[in-house]
């Protein structure tokens, strides 16, 4: 007979693969995702933005560029096209995780369907806290 997978009672949220940084997070961004119901590229550039500053640094925030230029190119606007993005729960998510506000600002664009914004906004970030990957 082949091995049985461990069965535990821990939620998914407690554990993590490869790294700690989601689980040391208050709320981690797969709340948010899955609350806001965003597309592949929203949650994407969510997770990004949420990590650069625990995991890969510059190249998180190059992802998070790369990501809407391809929603740019697909152009995919889920959410812009649905008015009803939660402000409120991205405000108490970023305030939960102490992000810094150009974080937020990111999130709040990508939801908003504005993927030039979150571009503009990735390559302030890169200037200010990577300047030698420009």
């Amino acid at each position: 007979m082949g091995m049985q997978p461990a069965i535990t009672s821990m939620k998914a949220t407690e554990t993590q693969v490869g790294g700690s940084h989601y689980i040391t997070m208050t709320a981690q961004p797969i709340e948010l995702i899955t609350a806001l119901d965003c597309s592949f590229i929203q949650g994407c550039i969510i997770k990004y933005i949420c990590r650069y500053r625990m995991k890969n640094g510059a190249q998180d925030l190059l992802k998070c560029i790369h990501y809407s230029r391809l929603a740019n190119q697909f152009q995919t606007a889920r959410k812009s096209q649905n008015a009803c993005v939660d402000f409120c729960a991205i405000k108490s998510f970023s305030q939960t995780n102490k992000l810094h506000p150009r974080q937020y600002q990111v999130i709040t664009a990508a939801m908003l369907g504005d993927y030039s914004q979150v571009i503009d906004l990735c390559k302030k970030i890169l200037q200010a806290e990577y300047p030698e990957q420009q």
